[in-house]
């Protein structure tokens, strides 16, 4: 399958005038492929080079991966929906605070608030 999301690190990293070299140095990687790979959505950034990226360019993720976080955001939507409906017809205290836990994560997915930013 082939991994497609909208990113904002090209135009980050041209702003700056940092070559891809560089930025790959800077994320801990050993070649330029793995930034243009990013750039041009081939690949999914990996948990560090999201982080690495937030930091170097001062932007949330939210900014720089649109298209990951949109992924992500569906993602957790149909896994939460899923352990929603499992967890219906159990009456235990506890199952209850689950499902209000998780109608709450479900209205925050929904209407796109998110967790600030690191």
């Amino acid at each position: 399958m082939q991994y497609r999301h909208q990113s904002y690190v090209r135009p980050h990293r041209r702003r700056w005038g940092l070559t891809q070299q560089e930025l790959a140095f800077l994320i801990g990687v050993k070649s330029r492929t793995a930034v243009s790979r990013i750039e041009a959505s081939k690949r999914r950034p990996s948990l560090d080079a999201v982080f690495i990226c937030m930091l170097i360019f001062n932007m949330p993720a939210l900014e720089l991966f649109p298209g990951l976080m949109s992924e992500l955001r569906a993602t957790i939507r149909a896994r939460a929906n899923e352990l929603y409906e499992e967890l219906q017809g159990d009456p235990s205290n506890t199952t209850r605070l689950k499902l209000d836990f998780l109608e709450r994560l479900l209205e925050r997915v929904e209407t796109k608030r998110v967790a600030p930013e690191i």
